[in-house]
């Protein structure tokens, strides 16, 4: 049985009409994956080999008409923010990030936190609106809603997935 909150995100991100997540393998993110793949097949799935290539095949669908998600590793945002710096924003190509958190209190790898600190200063720095999801009651209407302000306002967005959320200790 997949968890709540994978259940909420894939039911926001199909309400929102997104056609195609582009993801770079993570272990929180399978479970979204599986969801999508047995209750959402007409959600295409493309795996990227690093995440400034997953925003560039993201771009590219919605040049051609079709709403994209990218789901990655909040540490690959280190990896894609000059993509999302220079093509995302300055084009307003709307890209939904979806995002499992590392970094946060109870991460067991101490080389995450630091870029998992900075995660939210450098979506803010660039101007990107970003919320928090750490309780999977609310997992389908906040990715919605971040959907519907990247989609009507032409603009990234991205959901955090919080870490208690997707490896409850």
């Amino acid at each position: 049985m997949p968890p709540p909150w994978a259940l909420g995100v894939c039911a926001g991100l199909a309400a929102a009409g997104v056609g195609h997540v582009i993801y770079v393998p993570d272990n929180p993110l399978s479970h979204l994956l599986n969801v999508l793949t047995r209750g959402y097949p007409r959600i295409c799935q493309t795996l990227a080999t690093r995440e400034e290539e997953a925003v560039g095949i993201a771009a590219g669908l919605y040049l051609g008409g079709v709403r994209a998600a990218v789901l990655m590793q909040s540490s690959g945002l280190g990896n894609c923010t000059n993509a999302i710096a220079s093509l995302l924003v300055p084009y307003r190509i709307p890209v939904v990030f979806v995002m499992s958190m590392r970094g946060d209190p109870g991460e067991w790898n101490s080389a995450q936190v630091p870029l998992g600190r900075a995660v939210r200063p450098i979506l803010d720095a660039l101007g990107v609106p970003h919320v928090s999801l750490d309780r999977a009651a609310e997992a389908e209407s906040i990715v919605s809603a971040a959907c519907a302000t990247a989609f009507d306002v032409r603009f990234p967005a991205a959901c955090l997935l919080a870490r208690r959320l997707t490896v409850p200790v």
